[in-house]
């Protein structure tokens, strides 16, 4: 009787770890389309840290770089351009810069603009 136990117990402890794989794997399915949502898409993203990363994100026909971090979200600039990243490194597409491309030369305009100021 011993055995029989042990055994259910180990079945028991496989059936429930399948079904928290299986219901991992449809909720990551769900959740993971959720990055373009009514009218706000996220374009790009970078991580710049462990809890932090740069967002690119198209609002209508405005671009924002936006910083979240564990303190929060803040807006970091408006972004002036046309971002069409489906068609990026295709053959016959437009060439556009990368994100970190980007994201580098705002950084260097900020700067700029803060030396002067």
């Amino acid at each position: 009787m011993g055995a029989l136990s042990v055994f259910n117990t180990v079945v028991g402890i496989l059936g429930i770890l399948l079904l928290a794989y299986w219901c991992s794997r449809m909720l990551g399915k769900k959740w993971g389309n959720s990055s373009c949502s009514g009218n706000i898409k996220v374009v790009g993203q970078l991580q710049v840290g462990q809890d932090r990363q740069i967002l690119l994100l198209e609002l209508g026909e405005h671009y924002y770089l936006v910083g979240v971090s564990q303190a929060g979200i803040q807006l970091l600039t408006e972004v002036e351009g046309d971002f069409e990243t489906d068609m990026q490194g295709q053959p016959g597409g437009p060439e556009f810069p990368s994100f970190p491309e980007l994201l580098e030369k705002y950084r260097k305009r900020r700067d700029e603009k803060d030396r002067w100021s």
